[in-house]
């Protein structure tokens, strides 16, 4: 199945036992928030994902295949990332004025949305469970030929979750039977209100990305 560029970014945090988190000060009050145009959206989503296993030999032949957990992640990079958002994927907290690495787990949950060629129905690449990291920074000085612009650069590594089957990914397009938007976000962050019966948000953005317009 093909797709045509990403279309929308959804984002969640939960703690190590799987609850969502929706405080302010450690999560979205709507659950899953949204990459929005306002926060200048999503410029690329690698994702990559690899069939573990081993070949069984016999007869000279390669017989059978004996099959392990899969492996998955996404490298992401958005384009201006409000800066709470960022840090609260990463599972940061609050330090005085700034944030610092936690030594207690959280985890993302992260579901990218691409068109078909058709440009009237998506594709869905997600994660239910998955640790966010950042590559870093390289910061170089503006010239008058070249603005050095940074985008915000994270990469997301599935981890099994009783949410996909105790999987690192799971794939949904809306031209399979019986698929709902809300469905998937509610199997993905059950409680989530940013997603409707109606397939919208139930909320405005806002600057702080701590709700969504759920396009």
């Amino acid at each position: 199945m093909s797709v045509v560029g990403i279309d929308r970014v959804y984002l969640g945090v939960q703690d190590a036992d799987g609850n969502i988190l929706t405080d302010e000060a450690k999560g979205f009050t709507t659950g899953m928030i949204e990459v929005t145009d306002e926060m200048l959206g999503t410029s690329s989503v690698n994702f990559q994902t690899s069939k573990n296993g081993e070949e069984l030999d016999g007869n000279n032949k390669e017989l059978d295949f004996i099959k392990a957990l899969p492996t998955a992640s996404m490298d992401v990079s958005f384009n201006n990332l409000p800066f709470d958002v960022k840090n609260k994927v990463l599972g940061r907290e609050k330090s005085g004025v700034g944030y610092v690495d936690s030594m207690t787990n959280t985890y993302s949950i992260i579901i990218a949305r691409s068109p078909l060629p058709d440009m009237k129905h998506y594709a869905y690449t997600c994660m239910g469970k998955a640790v966010a990291t950042s590559k870093g920074a390289n910061m170089q000085t503006n010239t008058s030929k070249k603005t050095n612009r940074v985008n915000d650069e994270l990469s997301f590594e599935g981890l099994a979750s009783p949410r996909t089957s105790d999987m690192p990914y799971i794939v949904a397009c809306d031209e399979d039977e019986g698929f709902t938007m809300k469905g998937l976000f509610d199997q993905l962050c059950p409680g989530q209100t940013l997603i409707t019966d109606s397939g919208k948000a139930s909320v405005a953005a806002t600057s702080t990305g701590s709700s969504s317009t759920g396009k």
